[in-house]
């Protein structure tokens, strides 16, 4: 289970009814549309959280594989629902305030300390997910770690959000307000959530279509070889973040006349723990494809 998504959600509570206030006490549409991004990034991680939940499930019969790619599912949901939600909601609200001009009123200390709170508590969220997934390092290599991902994606664009927020608010209280500029604002933020939203769409689509991991295909193949010394192909699917099935296809000229089928599988094993070492990815099954003559044992 994440640590990041259930701290998020924490946070995020808090940092949606402090908004909410502000906004009930300036009428500033910036500030209605980030109370709607940080309620929509609540909802978010509620469904971040539901498919960690769902996909801790053991196998069963119908599913021998396990439900790993449920987080990926529910990603997608939430992905959705920023879309619609934070994004459609803080545009049309924006519009709204552009085509029906009304005085602005200046920020209050009260709504500018709620927004430099909210933003203290968006970085902490922010550090947590950064250590989770493993700084610079970890995020190149964290394609799969959608829920992770999303935590990072959604604290990156709340603290622009909130950085915009408090342009507004010192520009009303040291200027006048511009309830013009404000409504703007909101229309920007609402077009951010749409853009972090068809972003991590797209990268939970990917996942659900069937992925490899090539990095873990070649480094097999190399393994296989030096052990056995059989030329094959490898090919992966990645179940989750942390878990995949392996198919060695051998090819038929470097099949040995008489294949030892226990070694073969003893190998099957030593590579479950070599990549478990190395990549820190566990390989759930590993399946032998052998030219038509021999059988096929799997590992």
């Amino acid at each position: 289970m994440s640590k990041s998504v259930t701290v998020s959600i924490a946070t995020n509570s808090v940092i949606t009814a402090s908004k909410l206030f502000g906004f009930l006490t300036t009428g500033s549409p910036t500030l209605f549309a980030e109370t709607i991004h940080s309620a929509t990034d609540v909802i978010n991680q509620v469904l971040l959280k539901v498919g960690e939940v769902k996909a801790a499930r053991k196998s069963t019969v119908l599913h021998p594989f396990g439900f790993g790619k449920e987080r990926y599912f529910w990603a997608l949901v939430s992905s959705i629902s920023v879309l619609f939600l934070g994004c459609g909601i803080s545009v049309r609200h924006g519009i709204e305030a552009l085509q029906h001009h009304e005085p602005g009123t200046p920020f209050s200390n009260l709504a500018i300390g709620l927004l430099i709170f909210a933003g203290l508590l968006e970085t902490y969220t922010f550090r947590v997910a950064w250590r989770e997934i493993g700084g610079m390092a970890g995020l190149k290599a964290a394609r799969t770690n959608t829920t992770v991902l999303a935590v990072l994606l959604e604290d990156s664009v709340a603290l622009l959000g909130i950085a915009i927020t408090l342009f507004v608010a010192f520009w009303s209280r040291f200027g006048e307000p511009a309830p013009r500029m404000d409504a703007i604002i909101s229309i920007v933020i609402g077009l951010l959530l749409g853009a972090m939203a068809i972003a991590l769409a797209k990268l939970n689509k990917e996942v659900l279509i069937d992925l490899a991991d090539l990095g873990i295909n070649a480094e097999i193949e190399r393994a296989i070889r030096e052990r056995a010394g059989i030329d094959l192909k490898v090919v992966s699917s990645l179940m989750d973040s942390e878990h995949c099935l392996l198919f060695v296809h051998v090819a038929p000229e470097t099949l040995p006349a008489n294949v030892d089928y226990v070694r073969l599988n003893a190998i099957g094993e030593e590579i479950k723990a070599h990549i478990a070492k190395l990549m820190g990815r566990t390989v759930d099954h590993v399946y032998w494809q052998f030219p038509s003559r021999s059988g096929r044992p799997t590992a």
